[in-house]
Order: C-alpha cells, then sequence, then structure tokens
C-alpha cells in the first residue's frame, strides 16, 4: 500500500457535486436513523411500531438514493475486484461477524440498543418486514456506508479532490478518524471501531471500494441470519 510519505500533488477540492453522490444516501440514511432514535428516546407510545413502519420507508429512500448516485461513481466497479481482493473481502467479513457477536458486552456498548419491532406488521406480514430489513442491511447500508466512509471521508480527510487520492493510501489521521466514527455511529461501539479499521484494512490494502462493499456486506448478511437464527432482535 503506498504509505503517506508518498504524497499526492495537492488539488483543488472537489465540485460539490462530486461529494454529494457520495454523501446523499448515507445522510439520507442517517435521517431515518435520527427520527426513530429520537422517537424511542422521547419514550412516545408508537415508537416500536413506527420504527418497524418506518424501516421499508428509509429502504425505499436509500435505494432510490443510491440508483441515482452509483451511476456517478466510477471507483466503485466490479473489474477492480481480484481474486485475492474478494479472498480477503470475505475472511474479514466472516471475522468482523465473529467479533461483533464477541464484543457484544456491557462494556463495549453505548447506550441501550433497541431491539427491532418484528411484530409490528402482524404475524402474517412478518416475513416481507423481515426480508426488507435483511436485504437492507446486507445490500443497502454496505453500498451506502462505503460511498460515505472510504470512498469519500477518507480520502477527503487527506486534502485537496478525494477523487485523485488512491484508496490504498495510507494517513494515519484518516484512519484513525474514520474507525472511530464509524464506530460511533454504532450502539456497540467496541466492535463498530474494529469493523471500521477492519473494512479501512481491505481498502488500503485492496484498493478496492468493491472489496470493501463485499466485506461489509458478508459481516451484515451473517449477522442478519444470526439475528434470524437466535431471535437476537437488539443486533437489529
Amino acid at each position: 500500500m503506498p504509505l503517506l510519505t508518498e504524497h499526492p500533488a495537492q488539488t483543488s477540492a472537489a465540485p460539490p457535486g462530486e461529494i454529494a453522490w457520495r454523501v446523499a444516501p448515507f445522510a439520507v440514511y442517517m435521517v431515518f436513523t435520527a427520527i426513530a432514535e429520537v422517537s424511542t428516546l422521547l419514550g412516545l407510545p408508537f415508537s416500536g411500531a413506527w420504527t418497524g413502519t418506518l424501516y421499508p420507508v428509509r429502504a425505499v429512500c436509500v435505494a432510490v438514493a443510491l440508483a441515482v448516485c452509483l451511476p456517478r461513481c466510477p471507483e466503485l466497479m466490479p473489474k477492480d475486484m481480484t481474486g485475492r481482493g474478494i479472498l480477503l473481502a470475505s475472511m474479514v467479513g466472516v471475522a468482523v461477524f465473529a467479533a461483533w457477536l464477541a464484543l457484544d458486552v456491557p462494556w463495549g456498548r453505548v447506550g441501550t440498543p433497541v431491539a427491532f419491532p418484528h411484530r409490528a406488521w402482524g404475524d402474517d406480514a412478518r416475513p416481507l418486514l423481515l426480508a426488507i430489513r435483511f436485504l437492507g442491511a446486507a445490500v443497502l447500508v454496505p453500498l451506502a456506508e462505503e460511498l460515505f466512509w472510504r470512498s469519500f471521508l477518507m480520502r477527503h480527510i487527506q486534502g485537496g479532490d478525494f477523487r485523485t487520492v488512491p484508496l490504498s493510501r495510507f494517513h494515519p489521521l484518516s484512519f484513525i478518524a474514520v474507525t472511530v466514527l464509524f464506530g460511533l455511529e454504532h450502539h456497540l461501539l467496541v466492535a463498530g471501531m474494529l469493523a471500521g479499521a477492519a473494512y479501512n484494512m481491505v481498502a488500503l490494502r485492496t484498493g478496492s471500494l468493491g472489496c470493501c462493499v463485499l466485506a461489509h456486506a458478508v459481516t451484515n448478511a451473517l449477522l442478519g441470519l444470526w439475528v434470524l437464527y437466535a431471535g437476537a432482535w437488539e443486533l437489529w
């Protein structure tokens, strides 16, 4: 991986539109997350059912945002994913899943996670709600988050036009900042930071955003299967 000593030529900042393509899907996702969190914190009597209904709406909005933004993000190209990169990403995804379960301990949490209201639509529609929740976690979230955290922020912190910065370039401040902020996005703070560092390493080792998405997707898919198997709804 290129080291910090290999400074890229300083260029002007990227046009706002280029930033927006990579931030918008994540921003849409976080707006709905904030609504759900505030509803729960305020103890609103409808918060459980509201969260269950809100997630499909969020999934549709994020999917629309991704459909608009992804064609403008050439760094997400399957051709950049080598066999070794795919293998590494898959292994990292499995390892992060295992670590996530192991680090679900009191000292590793921030706040109290709220169990996903999987019966909010009643028993008849429950399979549909769970399918939407699973696909959202395994497909939409990895795409939206990797576009923001790895494609944009990890390179933007290094200065200049982030599009000119190789994804494989190591920058200490960038690495640490994204690791910590990614962790703060999750109730399982320690597990979240470990996951952020692991996905950062996939970016540095492979230089492929697609491999980052794959690692993230493997983790979330396995976590979703575990939630469905064990009924660990608080992990969703």
